[in-house]
């Protein structure tokens, strides 16, 4: 057993195989979301997302509580407030797409979210992607 900077050799492989199990966990069950969002039948896609939103909120609010670190710095508000409003309109799209869509096309548009973040950080930021970055957004396009 070699010794690492962290660790040992088998601490480090502990670590990538919780990762990669706490990984595939999140998948499933948002997998599982997807089927009771279409499960639910014909309530508006705006009530989907509002009862979703508050069992996410009961749960982070518990924590954070629990954590202690419920507060802000000043001037952040704003930013919070914007991050708010854009998962709130990513949920609503994405529940709009379950509805509208077979499942497994919503689900697949939903996980090429971070590709597409890429993407528009070079038209919106004007990020210079690596060739590394592109290969990879091309591959996940693909």
């Amino acid at each position: 057993m070699s010794a690492t900077k962290h660790g040992t050799l088998d601490d480090k492989r502990g670590d990538i195989f919780k990762g990669i199990l706490f990984i595939v966990i999140s998948a499933f069950f948002y997998s599982l979301m997807s089927l009771f969002v279409r499960l639910a039948g014909d309530l508006p896609t705006f009530q989907k997302a509002f009862f979703r939103n508050v069992v996410a909120a009961l749960f982070g609010a518990a924590l954070l509580l629990k954590s202690g670190s419920f507060k802000w710095k000043k001037g952040s508000l704003p930013a919070l407030l914007g991050r708010s409003i854009a998962g709130t309109v990513g949920i609503l799209c994405n529940f709009y797409a379950i509805d509208h869509m077979n499942i497994s096309d919503a689900s697949i548009l939903n996980k090429l979210a971070p590709f597409a973040s890429i993407v528009f950080s070079i038209w919106v930021l004007g990020e210079k992607p690596s060739w590394k970055d592109l290969l990879l957004v091309g591959v996940a396009f693909a």
